[in-house]
């Protein structure tokens, strides 16, 4: 039986080591926060040689300020006989690859909820220009900035400029108000992208009441020594770490009926971590724990020990927000959620298992007990350090037996010594008084016979 159990726990590792792999950001795609402003375009901008190097496209995202003036511009009626008629385009972008496409109503319609960001029109010429179909006739999204002039400007361009790679003036960016202005190829040319999350994030979480625990079998974590150097008995103490794959099973049901929530894979905010699970919300992370021990121990002794471990289920539930992720530290708020069911499978408690133990001797031990109860001990550098563990000698123990016991032994002799004296004394006090009597009975006798 638990060899099986042994088997399963080390089939369970290997499951994990193979399908929860970190999900790998793409490395040469970089998601700026902060805009490039009109007065650093017209002038050399030193760029660290690391960040150039390994950012072969970037994109920078929309201000709120700029991201209101858009949606003004593109869906708002300024006069213009075409702009509202009008259904230009914008590509969308997963973790650096191209991953489709949107119309301009997509963004009137949303109100802009997507992640917007520009990216330069050579890194698009570059890097996604041959995935395009050259039979589509399109016409893309894209801001224009003429530094001369100081003026950045909303315009639209053709699919084909894009497709036929063309860089020369004949290109041409049309302003989308008016339209009765041009940008040339030698201007400064970004072109409008949609960012899409690639993970859903569970952060300010709460849990919720525990719903059920299952116990399951248990399991040696560690072995060490516990030695009484003293030559007094006493109670010995001692602390053993032990590490252990914690194991976490999410019930993405519970997330993903919502409607407007994609099947994106999770990332969870657990012990101080982020942690990421998979597509079906299974996950696990390496846990280093310590658990404390002790026993009362004669004089010069030692004694093995081994720490045995507790695995149980833990079935909860949780209320949590729900960010978006879109890669490189980029996340957004989304939504509350709430009545997330999910299961920790962990070590849920230890005790120590010694070698040829005592019964009045053992003490417990308890991992997961609270710091506020647990008692204080001063450390060697004098401050006070808690330990996870309480002693509790059962039936009383043979050192606080034996005083109470010659107490008891010496208060049951005096008292019977006392009452000896006392039946004895009432004795020879009666014996007195009849030999009294008798011989003033015999006097009388006497004196009747002369």
């Amino acid at each position: 039986m638990h060899m099986l159990t042994f088997v399963a726990l080390v089939t369970w590792i290997l499951f994990l080591s193979t399908h929860c792999r970190a999900f790998q950001e793409r490395a040469d795609f970089c998601i700026e926060t902060e805009p490039l402003l009109l007065t650093d375009i017209g002038r050399h901008v030193v760029i660290d040689s690391d960040k150039e190097t390994n950012c072969r496209i970037t994109a920078t995202t929309l201000t709120l300020k700029e991201k209101e003036s858009l949606v003004d511009t593109m869906c708002t009626d300024h006069g213009s006989t075409t702009i509202k008629r009008s259904n230009h385009h914008f590509f969308k972008l997963h973790n650096g690859e191209l991953s489709g496409r949107g119309a301009q109503r997509d963004i009137c319609n949303g109100n802009a909820s997507t992640m917007l960001a520009w990216v330069p029109y050579k890194i698009m010429l570059q890097n996604y220009a041959a995935e395009l179909n050259p039979k589509e006739r399109l016409s893309y999204i894209a801001k224009a900035t003429n530094v001369e002039r100081e003026k950045t400007e909303l315009c639209h361009f053709r699919h084909t400029d894009l497709v036929n790679n063309v860089m020369d003036n004949l290109f041409t960016c049309v302003v989308m108000i008016f339209e009765d202005n041009f940008y040339g190829i030698e201007d400064n040319i970004n072109v409008l992208v949609e960012l899409q999350p690639l993970m859903y994030q569970l952060r300010n979480i709460t849990y919720l009441p525990w719903r059920n625990v299952t116990n399951s079998y248990k399991m040696r974590l560690g072995s060490g020594m516990l030695k009484n150097p003293s030559a007094q008995r006493k109670p010995i103490y001692g602390s053993l770490s032990y590490a252990f794959v914690e194991k976490i099973r999410v019930n993405t049901s519970s997330i993903y009926e919502h409607e407007k929530l994609e099947q994106l894979p999770l990332l969870l905010e657990h012990r101080g971590s982020v942690l990421e699970l998979d597509a079906n919300g299974v996950g696990g992370m390496d846990v280093q724990e310590q658990s404390y021990y002790g026993r009362t121990m004669d004089a010069r002794s030692e004694v093995k020990v081994e720490i045995i471990g507790q695995w149980v289920d833990q079935h909860r539930e949780l209320n949590a927000d729900i960010y978006e992720y879109y890669g490189h530290g980029l996340m957004r708020y989304k939504q509350p959620i709430a009545a997330v069911r999910l299961t920790f499978v962990r070590i849920d408690s230890t005790e120590p298992a010694f070698e040829a133990p005592e019964s009045d001797n053992l003490a417990k031990a308890s991992l997961f007990q609270d710091m506020a109860a647990a008692p204080a001990r001063m450390s060697a550098n004098g401050s006070i350090e808690f330990r996870e563990w309480e002693a509790e000698e059962q039936q009383g123990g043979s050192s606080s037996f034996y005083p109470w016991f010659v107490i008891s032994c010496l208060l049951f002799g005096i008292l019977l010594v006392t009452l000896v004296y006392g039946i004895v004394r009432v004795y020879n006090k009666k014996t007195k008084e009849r030999q009294k009597y008798e011989l003033a009975n015999t006097s009388n006798k006497l004196a009747s016979t002369a």
